[in-house]
This record gives C-alpha cells, sequence and structure tokens, in this order.
C-alpha cells in the first residue's frame, strides 16, 4: 500500500485479535489536530473515529465488561481523553503540564500513559508522574519520585508498566547540564570583529573555546517496590560501547522476566529481586523501538526491520512484508501480540497482522483520513 501522506501513524494499542486503536496526525507539528481509530472487527462497520485538536503522544486501553473497547488517548499538554466505544466520552486535563495550555508551568510536555490495574498513570519530561483515577488526578508519591542528580538538568520520565501498583517499572532519562559556558563581552565583540574581517576560522575558535566536553542523555531503568524507587539497570554502560543507552520499551513477560530495549542496540532481561543482564550482543548498534512475545518468541522492532529474538541473536522475521513495504523503507513503531495474533504497527504503512504463517495488511478506508470527515460510505445489501 501506499504510505499515508501528509499523515503519520503516531500512536497503537492492540486490544484483542480483532480489536486495535491507533492515532494519526500530521506531519508538520503545527498541525495539532489527531485521528483516533478504533477497529472491532466483530462488528458489520468495524471502524469508528474521533477528532482531537491536540498532539496524541501516548496511548492505553482495555476491554470494557459489554465487551466494547475503552481507550485512553493522552495528548503532549496534559489532556486525558476517555473513549469508551457505544457512550459519551470525557476529557480531564492534568493541572501544570504541558507548555502551550493556559495552566502550563514549567514541568513541559507529558509524553506515556499506561493503565495499571484501574488507575492510569501518566509521566512527563521534568520528573513527572501522575495518578488517575474516578476521583482525581494526584501526583504519585511525589517526594519520593526519582531527582535528577548533581551535573544532570532534569529527568525525563518515559514508558512505564507493571502488574501492581506496588510492582512497577519505569525507563527515566537523564539530560546533562550544558557544560558550555556563556562568551564574555570581550570575546562577543571580537568575533564579531574577527567575522567581518573574513577571519571566520578564528572567530569559530573562540565559540568553540567556551565549549566544554560533550555530554549525552543516559538511560536507567527504574522500579518502584511500594515503598522507594530504586535503579535496577544501567544499560550499556560499558559493555561494548563507551556511550550509554537510552530505553524506548518496556516489556514484563512475567513477574520474573522483565524485558527493555533501546538505543545501540540495548536489551535488557531480568528482574527487580535478581538484577537484570544485557543480553544484548557486539556488533548491534541498531536503535530498538519496541518488544514483545509472539507464541515462544521474542519479536523486536528496530529503526528499519522487524526481528526475530533468541536470547543470543536477532535474525530477519520471515516471512517479511510485502515487497512493496520493504520497498517504501518499513518505519516500525510496535509490535505487540495479543491472543496468538502478532500486531505490525508502521508509522508510515498502517496496520499488519501475522499469524505466524502469513502477514495480513489490514486496511484503512482512506474517507477516515480526510481532515474533513463525512462518515463512510454504506456497505451495498
Amino acid at each position: 500500500m501506499k504510505p499515508f501522506d501528509p499523515l503519520r501513524l503516531d500512536c497503537a494499542i492492540a486490544l484483542a485479535k480483532d480489536t486495535f486503536c491507533v492515532v494519526f496526525s500530521g506531519k508538520d507539528y503545527e498541525d495539532m489536530h489527531s485521528y483516533i481509530l478504533v477497529y472491532e472487527g466483530g462488528l458489520e462497520q468495524p471502524w469508528s473515529r474521533s477528532d482531537i485538536p491536540r498532539k496524541i503522544d501516548g496511548l492505553t486501553g482495555k476491554m470494557g465488561e459489554d465487551g466494547r473497547p475503552i481507550i485512553y488517548a493522552l495528548s503532549d499538554e496534559g489532556d486525558v481523553y476517555t473513549l469508551p466505544m457505544g457512550q459519551n466520552s470525557s476529557h480531564r486535563k492534568i493541572e501544570g503540564a504541558g507548555v502551550y495550555s493556559d495552566d502550563a508551568t514549567d514541568l513541559g510536555y507529558v509524553n506515556s500513559i499506561a493503565l495499571i490495574g484501574n488507575a492510569l498513570f501518566v509521566t512527563g519530561y521534568h520528573s513527572q508522574l501522575y495518578r488517575l483515577t474516578e476521583s482525581g488526578i494526584n501526583w504519585f508519591h511525589k517526594e519520593k519520585l526519582p531527582q535528577a542528580p548533581e551535573t544532570y538538568d532534569y529527568l525525563l520520565f518515559g514508558d512505564l508498566d507493571g502488574s501492581t501498583e506496588s510492582d512497577l517499572y519505569m525507563n527515566v532519562t537523564y539530560s546533562p547540564t550544558s557544560t558550555n559556558r556563556e562568551l564574555t563581552e570581550e570575546e562577543e565583540e571580537e568575533m564579531g570583529r574577527l567575522y567581518l574581517a573574513g577571519r571566520s576560522e578564528e572567530a569559530a575558535a573562540i565559540r568553540r573555546a567556551s565549549e566544554g566536553p560533550s555530554r549525552v542523555l543516559e538511560g536507567r531503568l527504574y522500579h518502584w517496590n511500594g515503598q522507594e524507587w530504586q535503579i535496577v539497570a544501567k544499560p550499556r554502560s560499558g559493555k561494548y560501547y563507551p556511550e550509554p543507552a537510552t530505553l524506548s520499551d518496556i516489556f514484563i513477560e512475567s513477574a520474573e522476566k522483565i524485558w527493555a530495549v533501546g538505543g545501540n542496540g540495548v536489551i535488557l532481561c531480568g528482574n527487580a529481586e535478581h538484577g537484570f543482564q544485557d543480553v544484548s550482543f557486539k556488533g548491534n548498534k541498531e536503535k530498538l523501538h519496541s518488544i514483545t512475545k509472539f507464541k515462544d518468541r521474542m519479536v523486536i522492532a528496530s529503526d528499519y526491520a522487524l526481528h526475530w529474538f533468541d536470547g543470543h541473536l536477532l535474525s530477519p522475521l520471515k516471512p517479511i512484508l510485502d515487497p512493496s513495504i520493504n520497498r517504501n523503507i518499513p518505519n516500525p513503531l510496535k509490535v505487540q501480540a495479543v491472543d496468538n495474533v502478532l500486531y505490525y504497527f508502521d508509522s508510515k504503512h498502517g496496520v499488519h497482522t501475522f499469524d505466524g504463517d502469513r502477514w495480513t495488511e489490514i486496511e484503512i478506508p482512506p474517507e477516515l483520513l480526510e481532515r474533513d470527515f463525512k462518515g463512510l460510505p454504506s456497505k451495498p445489501r
């Protein structure tokens, strides 16, 4: 199929073998509209669409007691939209979150939402962690949240997952304090004089003299045991590459087996009680976006491909997708296995499922992606 243009698939979640939700938005960041599409394969008309005047950055959900999905969508400004299919939707705002919201403080954007039990957990860019229930929105043990150590500006809280509220895993990115210093007034004047004189190399040397050593983002995996947060893994702290890796995804296979993947090809496996092992291998520098378990094998999505992982090496997932996808360069967003079906969500190429033998593309009606949506055409009787 042709890539979606000018839209991109930004978020996705599968809830059952024939039920999933995807979010599309414009490639231009100034276009703040998002289209939330829900697919319910058991219905005569399986598609529904909700328009949201915000950029949706997080998505979670569950199957309701009536057998229909309940979707929770998070905007980067801290809006939480609850969309129960067949019922009225609702909206709440996390006070203080966001950048352009009227109530925004200096906390910045939020970026991830997870459903743990009956509570929603939202993480954000400046050590933000909120707990949302029907009765309200509160910080989650704010006084005990991880704090940025000296030489780091702030902590960016990312994906969070867990079995209960007293057994949570969260990936955290350490943002280092800049080591650059401000130029003095004399240096600014001298640099300007040199540029006007055509001596650009000498001017650039003044700028370089104000720059400290380069520092990069560093990832950590934290665990909450009901009492405190502890660092349980520090990925790629020298195993094969000197540059530390940030984490992208957490997958809970069981209480004893937690997986996490990220930059520089990092793959972690273990648990908070017995520790984590870096099971990645030398030579793999790809950024890994998502991990899941399909039947009895691990599946990992990297920047441009899907892989099997046998605990030691990555190998191409075969059979490969439709050749037309490969010609247009896959852009894996997420892999997720539900009810013996592997869902593959691609930011440019949509939704595909895999049953272990063959791939099936789930076509998205083009009418659903039109800005002025007038509804889907009725099916002929």
